[in-house]
């Protein structure tokens, strides 16, 4: 292959990598990139920002050059380069479309579309089909801890060693309103779910955006919240049950701070939480509106 075509091959090459890293800093810039990535991975994308910058720029300065002769002598013999214009065109195409879907597609969060395919996980339970909770009955009456209720670890206390989750679960018993925060979004609700007979009869405070299935009633909702490990293609949903009159008047995917009173009731054999005389404030969608699964020290 010759050298002007060698050269038009580098250069777009160096097109395609200043591409996607434009992409990343186009995330970066309208401040979208959480929408998309958990916080934790963008160091990851802070440096192939920078790689593909430059290995973009050199790139296109090779593929510039009127040295032709400077690809000759790469030692690069392995890496063939396409022998037709239409294995080319195939080829580039691949890594052409994502940047221009990326540019193109409106940036949103994951909604309510999505739950109903993944399924929300209330209490212990993961519901996929729509459930129905027209006959449970629900109790709001407030029981005495038990010393011998102590936190259970299971795959949703991962990264949290187990001091201080059992730390950070007697410090949520002591509360009388349990604070349902971001930075411990799934642990709280693992410690509501395991230690529920504790907490019934107090009060509960969080912010997640409502969610129905077809089985709910008009005065039913999730109000729930993403988790993202890693990227929105692991996202999963965690939520609390709330039942009432007010909420009927809630559109899905509305966000919402809502306090209430916590309850149980039992379904398939499992107690599991519920927000019973719910209060709520609509709001705007969080600047993070998904949660993740980290570990923090409790001191």
């Amino acid at each position: 292959m010759d050298a002007k075509s060698s050269q038009f091959h580098t250069y777009v090459r160096g097109v395609i990598l200043i591409g996607y890293a434009l992409l990343i800093l186009k995330l970066i810039l309208t401040l979208q990139l959480e929408n998309f990535v958990a916080a934790k991975m963008h160091k990851y994308l802070y440096f192939a920002l920078s790689v593909f910058t430059v290995l973009g720029i050199l790139q296109i300065i090779r593929g510039t050059s009127t040295k032709g002769d400077l690809h000759d002598h790469c030692g690069c013999h392995g890496h063939e380069l396409p022998k037709s214009n239409l294995k080319s065109l195939i080829i580039y195409s691949l890594f052409i479309a994502p940047i221009i879907i990326g540019f193109l597609l409106p940036n949103h969060i994951l909604d309510s579309s999505v739950v109903s395919k993944r399924g929300v996980k209330i209490g212990g339970q993961l519901f996929t089909a729509p459930p129905s909770f027209e006959d449970l009955d629900v109790d709001t009456q407030s029981r005495t801890p038990n010393k011998e209720d102590s936190p259970k670890q299971d795959e949703s206390q991962s990264t949290m060693f187990e001091e201080d989750y059992e730390k950070f679960a007697q410090q949520l018993l002591a509360q009388e309103v349990l604070v349902v925060q971001d930075e411990f979004f799934i642990q709280t609700l693992s410690i509501l779910d395991e230690n529920l007979d504790s907490f019934i009869g107090k009060q509960i405070k969080m912010t997640g955006f409502i969610y129905r299935e077809e089985g709910f009633r008009k005065d039913q909702a999730v109000i729930a919240r993403f988790s993202v490990s890693c990227c929105v293609a692991d996202a999963a949903v965690y939520g609390v049950l709330a039942e009432g009159e007010m909420l009927e008047e809630l559109e899905v995917d509305t966000w919402i701070d809502v306090i209430g009173t916590i309850g149980k009731i039992n379904f398939n054999g499992q107690d599991i939480p519920i927000i019973t005389k719910p209060e709520f404030e609509v709001r705007e969608i969080p600047k993070k509106p998904y949660v993740e699964e980290f570990y923090i020290q409790i001191k």
